[in-house]
């Protein structure tokens, strides 16, 4: 390793405190007593800078300063004294002193060992090169200003083992956080760290074993340990074709760095998610489209889950799926349709397994996913999931209505994410809604239904809250769909007049909207717009409609028409969890008058426009075809947000139209011969 040789000379210099303070790895030292022994050491031994006390016995300092100038005129010499005063200091600086140090009781305060070692380095960095040189000769010129430079630069001597560092300044300390001794005599590979990159390492050995310039980019370490990121330059510098020296820059680039970096991951982050979005469409494409055509072309609910069980199996990522409804009786989830579920014949989930996917997913409402190994050993799930894979439960919804759960068992290599938890759960409202239409179908065409009976008071539906505040007795006669979905209730109050009923709903927590429509002797039509959710909607969720329903003060009875084939324990669960005051009183199964004009209907709905369908709803309901009419068609018009001429536009062609149908129906009279 490079080692710079320092002479001390005299009392001051020589004593422990500052002969020990330079650093053994990078100084060699010596000392002298006297001019004489100075001068003989200086004549046997290259020596890289002088420090002299100016006592010396009876010659002083000054005497071997210039003794010095006249072997060595380039050589360092710092005179370093406590014994000096000004005209000392003057002598010095005549005789060409390199350097004038107070010497005190603490060489680390006079600062005597940085300004020793200093003064080594240039004078080996002169003695490298020949003065004929024109880079040894611009080198002295320069110094000054790479001293200043902004960027760290170093300088390597190539003739010593292990290229060691002859020269930094002070922008390279700044960057690196250590000293000059810390430095000078070592290899810059003192910077690396475990961070380091081998490749960009070898890169650089590579380039300066074959004397040629490279810049890279290299993560070094400061003397506290903080990494950063260096812009290294290296550039060999030539005499006549011989190397000479290694020139270095370097520059701090951590900042530039790091927002590369972070584009660099944001862009593998961004392809990776492109990627998974490309497997996870490639994977889904199929079972979307076969979801798809079960729910439109498939006839009866139990097809369309047979279908859509087919298709998941039908991508090789999944391992088996099946259909599940809560169990009224035991109240836990049992299996209907299934595929991939081998010779099981009977499939469930207890209803205590509060923290199973499958009841968590019913309770939540959301797609629930589990990794095998996280379930209960005794879980039912571990006979089809594999042991690496999982189970994904998506609940079946349309609306308010529940339809229970699919379950979805995912192979090993197929792990789910939340790109197909999002389309799971589409999938989950896709085939709620085709089993909430073909439960309507259902309705329509089936002669046997089921009449649910529920009795009970507050808290009920709006108008039972209104009967009860009031004390009269309110009967549903129907409702009409507003355009934002809400829905208009057609009722008839006896007993109150609408001014009461009015201010009643004014004190309801969610104060719902009440017009009068006409006023009788003892009672009032009136139309009620519940102010949230209203019992219409919720039966009609649920594929069931409104047989009738009463209040008469704390008294309310209310019947529900669902289709024989529906389960009526969801309509059931809804309204009691919906209005507390209700229970069930009865059910009843029923068959639908044969005479009923079930065709005749479906005909008239489908041909009568929305508009034209509200408008004589409308005024039906509002005893428009009464005599006399309690109520104008400028009342009705209003209260549809419509002129008068619309109105009865609308409903002009609604009565012909239902007129034509009903005189097709007709079989007209024998003609007499």
């Amino acid at each position: 390793m490079l080692a710079f040789d320092v002479l001390l000379v005299g009392t001051a210099p020589s004593r422990p405190a500052v002969s020990e303070a330079f650093p053994e790895e990078l100084v060699e030292t010596r000392t002298a007593s006297g001019v004489d022994d100075a001068l003989e050491a200086l004549d046997g031994d290259d020596v890289d800078c002088v420090v002299t006390d100016y006592a010396l016995g009876e010659r002083d300092g000054i005497d071997l300063l210039g003794s010095v100038r006249e072997a060595f005129p380039e050589l360092p010499v710092v005179l370093y004294t406590a014994d000096g005063d000004e005209a000392v200091a003057e002598a010095a600086i005549d005789a060409d002193v390199t350097a004038y140090v107070a010497a005190s009781d603490d060489p680390a305060e006079d600062g005597i060992v940085d300004r020793a070692i200093e003064q080594a380095r240039r004078n080996h960095v002169s003695a490298t090169v020949e003065e004929s040189d024109p880079t040894a000769a611009n080198l002295k010129l320069a110094e000054l200003a790479m001293d200043e430079a902004p960027v760290g630069i170093t300088i390597a001597d190539p003739h010593e083992p292990d290229e060691p560092l002859i020269y930094v300044n002070e922008a390279f300390e700044r960057l690196t956080g250590y000293d000059t001794y810390d430095i000078l005599g070592r290899n810059c590979r003192f910077l690396q760290g475990e961070g380091t990159d081998p490749e960009t390492v070898d890169r650089l050995r590579q380039a300066v074993d074959n004397e040629r310039s490279i810049s890279v980019e290299i993560l070094n370490y400061r003397k506290n340990g903080e990494p950063f990121w260096n812009q290294l330059s290296v550039a060999p510098v030539h005499d006549d074709g011989e190397l000479t020296h290694y020139l270095g820059f370097q520059t701090d680039v951590t900042e530039r760095k790091e927002v590369e970096l972070r584009a660099r991951r944001q862009a593998e982050k961004l392809r990776a998610d492109r990627r998974a979005r490309e497997r996870l469409l490639a994977r889904i494409d199929g079972i979307v489209q076969h979801v798809t055509a079960a729910t439109v072309e498939s006839t009866s609910r139990a097809e369309l889950e047979e279908r859509v069980c087919t298709a998941v199996l039908k991508t090789n990522d999944y391992e088996a799926a099946w259909f599940g409804t809560r169990q009224a009786t035991s109240d836990r989830i049992v299996a209907g349709e299934r595929a991939g579920c081998g010779g099981v014949e009977e499939l469930f989930v207890p209803a205590d397994a509060s923290e199973d996917p499958v009841n968590e997913a019913i309770r939540t409402g959301s797609v629930t996913i589990a990794e095998t190994e996280s379930l209960p050993s005794d879980a039912s799930h571990h006979r089809f999931a594999p042991p690496q894979g999982g189970v994904a439960s998506i609940p079946l919804r349309y609306r308010d209505a529940d339809y229970g759960v699919l379950v979805v068992y995912v192979s090993q290599a197929a792990p789910l994410d939340d790109h197909e938890t999002a389309v799971f759960e589409a999938l989950g409202r896709v085939i709620g809604t085709g089993i909430n239409a073909l439960q309507n179908q259902r309705l329509l065409a089936t002669d046997e239904y089921t009449e649910l009976t529920f009795t009970g008071g507050p808290p009920a539906p709006v108008i039972a809250e209104l009967s009860d505040r009031v004390g009269c007795e309110i009967t549903y006669r129907g409702a009409v769909s507003r355009s934002d979905g809400r829905f208009v209730l057609s009722v008839v109050a006896s007993g109150a007049d609408a001014e009461a009923i009015e201010g009643a709903a004014q004190t309801l927590e969610d104060p719902p909207e009440v017009h009068t429509v006409a006023t009788y002797d003892d009672a009032c039509l009136l139309e009620i717009v519940p102010a949230g959710e209203s019992i219409v909607r919720t039966v009609l969720d649920h594929n069931g409609s409104i047989r009738g329903l009463t209040a008469d003060g704390d008294h309310v009875e209310l019947r529900i028409q669902v289709p024989r084939t529906a389960n009526p324990n969801m309509v059931v669960e809804t309204v009691i969890d919906r209005y507390g005051g209700l229970s069930l009183a009865a059910q009843r199964r029923r068959e639908r008058d044969p005479n009923s004009r079930t065709e005749l209907a479906e005909s008239l709905r489908d041909d009568l426009t929305d508009r034209q369908l509200e408008t004589v709803q409308k005024a039906y309901l509002s005893d428009y075809f009464e005599w006399p009419r309690p109520v104008s068609g400028e009342s009705i018009a209003d209260s549809m947000g419509i002129t008068r001429s619309t109105f009865h536009q609308h409903l002009r062609a609604a009565q012909s139209k239902i007129m034509g149908a009903l005189l097709e129906e007709i079989e007209p009279p024998p003609q007499p011969n």
